[in-house]
């Protein structure tokens, strides 16, 4: 009875992360971030190979994802939104086995795992590259945790097996945060109690196997390699050398802790990173102190678990440092780390008890309740100041518009919950009547904007060679030498899906920056030379621009 009982309530667990996720995942639209995943899953639905037909630099795993939710469910933005609710669930449920692998009560480990359900996905709603980076992650270390505390030969194998293939996929997401976690899995091998270079030499195998699976499926799937280092390594290392060139000190991170934590206006992880130091720098008085015959190893556990605590934060400090997402979509792992706290905790008060300290035992063992109402408060801040408002998406979510527009949007858009930052001027019934008209118009369509599920919903193969517009990033700026080429492969995209239709945006989010300008269709000469060769005709809706190029 006791082991049904233990799976209903992580099925409650899975099940609450993922209602969580769906309520909030529809709220409002960002069309530059919010359009990535969605254009990605589509374009592996149409039979598109990354780096073969489109470029970007992260997000495969997510975009072959999105291509199953599709293909099960259609193209609409339930499929995308159910996809985020999913893994939001899933993160929910690996914070609750990490921590009960910690030793944390089951009762505390079910508050902290439905916290994170609040901080995991619903800041951004949709599926996203760094949230699935995130996810990848977590488990990963889920895995090398169960690789050398699991209590069955077979499941630490098969664990360490896991962990290699786990980083491969959050690194695929997005590079970042998932490089800090490879050192930390590897290190958690290095402390396995028995059996400790059998450990480490399975997870090298899982990473082997995995790095070597992926050169066959590149092969096979025909991956162009020069597209592979251009978009992949040369691009965002370039990009990322500028964010790079201030490696942050001991103290900037500090101060970009504080910073943080008062921004979003959170309290248990200052109370995380205080305790969990604390534990630490007090390792040497632990192994002074006499201990009982029969007493546990439950101060070095302790000490584990600070430290697993303070790497949560500090992953998801110096993705807040390294990139420029906002910093509410970077501490979705701060319950977890608070949890990880909980967990020494209640190791020390274990400790203290079976050493014949049982007044000290109770410090320690008052604070999970506390640490646990005051993570709820935390949870409770952050989907009042940052979920339901939508602030990361630069959006003031009104679900007054967002009722009266349901029934204006296109059908495909009805799971959608309208409301969109300023600099947004089309509308609900703008888009219904766009995707309307180019769903009758014969040939392929070029869409210049960042409202890129255009092209799924109007039943049209994407053509723009990158995934999204973010010159120096997705593709080289129109001021660098390699610009030509990226353009004869836009060309040739028009001519191979017999572009007819394009449509201009009266504003693409990101502009040029090296270039000092904001992109249009004038940024691609050779483009606007064909545009101009081919007399097109031209015509509005709302503030779209679309041209009509006349027959070759």
């Amino acid at each position: 009875m006791g082991r049904w009982l233990e799976l209903a309530r992580r099925g409650a667990l899975f099940a609450a992360g993922t209602a969580i996720g769906l309520h909030f995942a529809p709220q409002g639209f960002l069309p530059l971030d919010q359009s990535i995943c969605f254009d990605g899953g589509w374009r592996i639905l149409c039979g598109q190979v990354p780096l073969r037909d489109y470029a970007a630099p992260n997000g495969f795993p997510v975009h072959a994802l999105q291509a199953l939710f599709f293909a099960i469910f259609g193209v609409n933005w339930f499929a995308y939104c159910l996809h985020a609710a999913l893994a939001n669930g899933a993160a929910t449920l690996l914070v609750d086995r990490l921590l009960d692998l910690l030793g944390l009560e089951r009762r505390w480990s079910s508050v902290f795992a439905l916290c994170t359900a609040f901080v995991f996905t619903p800041p951004f709603g949709v599926p996203y590259m760094e949230t699935h980076a995130f996810l990848f992650s977590l488990a990963a270390l889920y895995a090398a945790l169960v690789a050398v505390r699991g209590e069955s030969e077979r499941a630490r194998l098969v664990a360490a097996l896991v962990v290699g293939p786990l980083l491969a996929l959050a690194f695929l997401s997005k590079q970042i945060p998932s490089v800090l976690f490879l050192p930390a899995v590897l290190l958690v091998g290095l402390c396995a109690p028995r059996e400790r270079a059998r450990t480490l030499l399975r997870m090298l195998a899982g990473l082997a196997g995995a790095a070597g699976a992926l050169l066959i499926l590149a092969g096979v799937l025909g991956v162009d390699w020069q597209l592979v280092q251009l978009h992949v390594f040369d691009l965002p290392a370039e990009e990322g050398a500028k964010r790079l060139a201030s490696v942050p000190t001991l103290a900037s991170l500090g101060a970009r802790f504080a910073q943080t934590r008062a921004e979003l206006g959170l309290l248990t992880p200052a109370v995380a990173l205080a305790g969990s130091l604390l534990f630490l720098l007090s390792l040497p008085l632990w192994r002074l102190r006499p201990r009982a015959s029969n007493a546990p190893r439950a101060p070095l556990a302790a000490h584990a678990c600070a430290a697993l605590s303070l790497f949560l934060l500090f992953a998801c400090l110096m993705f807040i440092a390294w990139t420029s997402n906002q910093k509410a979509i970077g501490v979705p792992l701060v319950f977890a780390s608070v949890g990880c706290f909980a967990a020494a905790c209640r190791a020390a008060a274990l400790a203290l008890a079976e050493r014949g300290h049982r007044r000290s035992a109770r410090v320690p063992a008052l604070l999970l309740p506390f640490l646990a109402v005051a993570s709820s408060y935390d949870a409770a801040h952050f989907l009042r100041e940052f979920v339901a408002t939508r602030e990361v998406n630069d959006v003031a979510f009104d679900a007054q518009l967002a009722e009266r527009s349901r029934a204006e949007l296109p059908s495909a858009l009805s799971f959608l919950r309208w409301s969109v930052p300023k600099l947004v001027t089309y509308t609900p019934a703008d888009l219904a009547a766009l995707v309307a008209y180019l769903r009758e118009r014969e040939g392929g369509l070029l869409v210049l904007g960042d409202c890129s599920p255009l092209y799924g919903l109007a039943g049209k193969d994407s053509t723009f060679p990158a995934l999204w517009f973010h010159p120096a990033l997705t593709f080289p700026s129109t001021v660098d030498p390699r610009f030509p080429d990226f353009e004869s492969r836009l060309l040739a995209n028009l001519e191979r899906h017999d572009v007819r239709t394009l449509v201009l945006e009266p504003r693409i989010w990101v502009g040029d920056i090296p270039a000092g300008r904001l992109l249009a269709l004038d940024a691609f000469p050779r483009l606007q030379a064909l545009v101009d060769a081919r007399a097109p005709t031209e015509r509005t809706i709302g503030p779209f621009r679309i041209l009509e190029l006349a027959p070759r």
